[in-house]
């Protein structure tokens, strides 16, 4: 006799099963909903997180400005010392004091170009002789936000070294503070002979804000060999250009 199929039987029969099967689904959702909650809240925190980073970067940005613009609107003269008929003071080893000048204020020159978008003009771009009034006649005309006179001291012994940050009033001080600090950070193995008013020339006559840097004695043989070295000159560059821009930014 052939058999029929109930269909209310087989399903009631596998009632059990099916029951089972469903609690676990049931038990299982409130774990999904817990973890999709807390997937959720990780996703926002790190969204958060990422926002305020990308603001305070911003904020960062906008108080500092952008990178190669750090002083645009600022214009410094830098003045190499010395110059063609006039060489200076000059070294055991020959180095003389108005080709580390230059060599020096171009350095100085391309890294506040490429570092901080100020216009930046020298004194002197060759071995020439010029006039310390017709240097400080063109930081006036061009009404200069600083004056930079760059110099190698020298003395009648050997023995003698060290770094030296002359500027031309109390007014001064503070910049000549801060490009020195940056130099003696740089740890040039050389003494410190620190910030100091000077009767120079091109700072008493000037009517714009200017320093003289002494960096170095050209008479003494450990600091002659460093001012003759690449090294220095980029290291020095930088110093005094992170101290242009720490002074002004402090302002």
């Amino acid at each position: 006799m052939m058999r029929r199929h109930n269909k209310r039987t087989n399903m009631t029969n596998n009632e059990p099963t099916y029951r089972s099967k469903k609690l676990k689904k049931l038990k299982k959702a409130p774990k999904l909903a817990l973890l999709g909650a807390l997937s959720l809240l990780v996703v926002g925190l790190v969204f958060y997180y990422n926002i305020n980073d990308i603001r305070v970067d911003v904020e960062v940005q906008a108080l500092m400005g952008a990178p190669g613009q750090l002083l645009e609107g600022k214009t410094i003269v830098i003045d190499p010392g010395h110059g063609g008929k006039d060489p200076g003071s000059i070294g055991q080893q020959g180095t003389i004091e108005r080709d580390m000048t230059l060599q020096l204020a171009k350095e100085i020159e391309q890294e506040l170009l490429e570092k901080t978008g100020a216009t930046v003009l020298l004194t002197r771009e060759q071995d020439e002789s010029v006039d310390l009034q017709q240097r400080i006649d063109m930081a006036e005309k061009e009404s200069a936000d600083l004056f930079l006179s760059i110099h190698f001291d020298a003395f009648t012994t050997n023995d003698v070294e060290g770094m030296t940050t002359y500027h031309r009033n109390s007014n001064d001080q503070p910049i000549a503070q801060a490009v020195h600090d940056r130099l003696i950070e740089k740890n040039f193995d050389t003494r410190d002979r620190g910030v100091r008013a000077g009767d120079y020339y091109v700072l008493r006559e000037n009517t714009v804000p200017s320093l003289l840097l002494e960096l170095g004695y050209i008479s003494n043989e450990k600091d002659e060999t460093r001012m003759r070295s690449l090294y220095f000159h980029q290291e020095a560059s930088e110093a005094i250009v992170d101290g242009v821009i720490d002074y002004f930014h402090k302002r």
